[in-house]
């Protein structure tokens, strides 16, 4: 796990000079480090085990869209003013090397901060044209393409203004709430050693997740979208750090199977498997796509699931070692499950009655409605689906959308209603939902008409 600076310390700066560009430049440098890095890219398997036959000509984009806007950021610094500018690089030279180190500090170039700024401008600048012409080759192997990683990224960490920010890692800002909450897990540790180490962890969790959040901002703009696959790379970077962190330095601290092991271990393995799910499903070949929805759909998608595994990672490290934490003091907008599965199986209830209007009804109106509702759902609730279930989902959403008669879709919509009625009777099987009868709608045919939130039997998806 890197060490945390305060470069955050709002009294370095003026009111002028932002936080925000501080973190969005360093997020986007490292962000394009690791985008040139192939176990950091969104590839398919059979992509991955062939990346040398690959053309990367998307990925160069990509970059240079991501370049391009730390040349904006660059030159909003550039013009808070020269005083603000001044302060604000000595500061930068004092975090490059500290006392006692034994380093020289970096030796500027003469000028005043002004000049010095501008020349990043320009070297920014320089390399987005270069990358805006080499995207408009017909082919670019991985061989040129990690060549030209190593090039930009090792010019960048050299410039004495740029390179800083490779090095050192911004805390993120946590709100007053969420620091006295992880003060008090934090003080309820009986171990010194312990206390530092899961400061650590939640500051890198939390920064992550603030990672996410920044990479649904970055997907908002039609012409620039795909940029925002470099701070993506950047997640799936630091979720491995994170990983190896726990699994090598936290979990050997506590006996094997005890709570604290194990609820580690838990922690790992759902980072696993959920930055696998972004990287090697959601985002595979959004590089390529065309169509700006569907690209916005499938990097919001991204977003939300990593948002949603790093706040659920903080609560779950927070509860390991220390009960009763209220997660709403992390998180004021954070579902927990009870609400995630009330809020799944109510939209799961409009999709059913959708899909029955249709098939009562099979013409063009319901048929529109069906598309709008399947798309609402697997923007929204099917995220809280286990992930099997997924694929199916997206299947009936592309059968729908294909421009034949409505009544040539009967038989596909009365196999979705069948299907929906069983899900939705095995959500309700989850042991949260045991208080919470749903009364919606009542299943039929084979089902007796159970109302969904009961039934009998444990739930595959407790």
């Amino acid at each position: 796990m890197p060490r945390f600076t305060v470069l955050e310390t709002s009294a370095l700066f003026s009111s002028r000079v932002k936080y925000d560009y501080l973190f969005e430049m360093e997020m986007w440098l490292k962000g394009l480090e690791r985008f040139f890095q192939i176990d950091c890219l969104p590839l398919s398997a059979f992509e991955r085990s062939h990346a040398s036959l690959k053309n990367y000509v998307e990925e160069v984009a990509a970059v240079r869209a991501g370049l391009a806007h730390m040349a904006m950021l660059a030159t909003q610094l550039l013009g808070e003013g020269k005083e603000d500018l001044a302060s604000f690089l000595l500061y930068l030279d004092s975090q490059v090397t500290r006392p006692g180190s034994g380093e020289m500090p970096a030796r500027r170039r003469g000028g005043n901060a002004e000049t010095e700024f501008a020349l990043v401008v320009e070297k920014l600048d320089d390399f987005a044209k270069i990358l805006d012409e080499l995207s408009r080759a017909p082919f670019v192997p991985l061989q040129t393409y990690l060549s030209l990683g190593r090039i930009v990224v090792g010019t960048l960490r050299q410039d004495a203004n740029l390179g800083v920010l490779f090095r050192e890692n911004l805390r993120p800002v946590l709100d007053k709430e969420s620091k006295q909450s992880l003060g008090r897990v934090l003080g309820s540790l009986p171990e010194p050693a312990h206390r530092g180490a899961l400061a650590a962890l939640f500051v890198a969790l939390f920064k992550s997740l603030r990672y996410a959040e920044r990479a649904r901002t970055a997907a908002e703009s039609p012409a620039t979208r795909k940029r925002a696959l470099l701070i993506f790379s950047l997640l799936k970077g630091e979720s491995d750090s994170i990983a190896s962190f726990i699994s090598k330095r936290l979990v050997p601290r506590f006996p094997e199977g005890s709570v604290q092991a194990e609820g580690l271990r838990r922690i790992v393995t759902a980072l696993e498997a959920e930055v696998r799910k972004v990287m090697d499903v959601e985002l595979v070949d959004v590089v390529l796509m065309k169509d700006q929805a569907l690209v916005l759909t499938r990097l919001e998608d991204a977003a939300a699931l990593l948002r949603d595994l790093h706040q659920q990672s903080v609560i779950s490290l927070a509860e390991t070692f220390s009960s009763g934490l209220d997660e709403r003091t992390l998180f004021p907008e954070y579902r927990t499950r009870l609400d995630q599965s009330l809020v799944l199986r109510d939209e799961m209830a409009k999709l059913v009655k959708a899909t029955h209007d249709f098939v009562k009804t099979p013409d063009k109106k319901t048929l529109r409605a069906l598309v709008v509702e399947l798309e609402s759902f697997r923007r929204g609730g099917m995220r809280h689906l286990m992930f099997k279930d997924w694929s199916l989902f997206e299947r009936f959403l592309a059968g729908f959308s294909r421009e034949r008669p409505p009544r040539s879709f009967l038989p596909a919509a009365h196999q979705f209603e069948g299907f929906l009625k069983t899900l939705v009777k095995e959500i309700g099987k989850r042991s949260v939902l045991a208080n919470h009868p749903f009364k919606g709608f009542r299943l039929e045919g084979g089902t007796g008409g159970t109302p969904a939130g009961a039934g009998p039997g444990a739930s595959r998806y407790n």
